[in-house]
């Protein structure tokens, strides 16, 4: 497969446009090169209540703790719900990147 961007979150727009599904609020992060470099999940948030917020979650391969999350305060609020979600994805690439200086 194909990935566009230097860190993805494999599953998040299935996420997205099964209505916030519960069952499919997790999923791979993978990097531009195929590497799997933990998982994403989303937490605290009620698919019924698009008003409430929640939490991006980012694990790193191989830990059982959260390394970063990020809190969003609407659910169904592109802008809060997207700038959590990048946010959260530019740390992630920070942290990769210390150590694989070679991520673009």
């Amino acid at each position: 497969m194909e990935y566009t961007y230097p860190i993805n979150s494999v599953g998040h727009d299935e996420w997205m446009n099964s209505g916030y599904d519960p069952k499919l609020s997790q999923g791979d992060v993978i990097t531009r090169d195929g590497e799997i470099i933990g998982n994403w999940r989303v937490v605290g948030y009620d698919p019924d209540d698009e008003y409430l917020g929640g939490r991006f979650e980012f694990t790193a391969l191989g830990e059982d703790a959260v390394k970063f999350a990020e809190h969003f305060a609407s659910l169904d609020m592109r802008m809060s719900r997207g700038f959590a979600l990048s946010t959260l994805t530019r740390t992630i690439r920070a942290w990769y990147g210390a150590s694989n200086p070679t991520i673009s």
